[in-house]
């Protein structure tokens, strides 16, 4: 099992997790990150990379993502874009 994590490089030179998805199947962990990965390369600037580290569940179940990796990193670099790091309001009534 894998936990995909898209991390914002500091400039400190540590790194911040700003998203993970999983546990995942290790093949569904790396699929996912090598798209992530493509995705971000359109986005060279943001300092951002993905990676994915090895977990143990107590249940032994893969999670299904919550969101595809095109719209993990549009809510990432939206809520990056924001001065408040907070998404706007929905005002839909």
């Amino acid at each position: 099992m894998k936990l995909v994590q898209l991390k914002r490089q500091a400039g400190n030179g540590s790194a911040g997790v700003v998203a993970a998805v999983g546990p995942m199947e290790d093949a569904d962990a790396d699929a996912y990150a090598a798209e992530l990965l493509h995705l971000l390369e359109q986005h060279p600037d943001r300092g951002l990379f993905v990676g994915t580290t090895s977990v143990e569940t107590t249940s032994g179940d893969a999670a299904e993502p919550p969101a595809t990796p095109a719209e993990l990193l549009r809510a990432v670099l939206s809520s990056h874009d924001d001065e408040h790091g907070l998404p706007e309001p929905d005002h839909r009534g």
